[in-house]
């Protein structure tokens, strides 16, 4: 039975391979892009995430 289920999700993730790292490149490029606009025109709420907050500032 777990032999099974590993190839099934092996054969899942080779079939969808694409798809993740598209999503992966578009998350990316989002947040990227998201911090580039809040420093740019300094937006506080952006730069307060947690995701962009320098290192030390809590």
């Amino acid at each position: 039975m777990n032999e099974t289920s590993t190839s099934s999700e092996q054969n899942f993730f080779q079939k969808n391979k694409a798809k993740f790292g598209l999503g992966a490149l578009v998350a990316y490029v989002l947040l990227l892009g998201l911090g580039t606009i809040g420093e740019i025109w300094e937006i506080e709420w952006i730069l307060d995430l947690p995701l962009f907050r320098p290192p030390g500032k809590y």
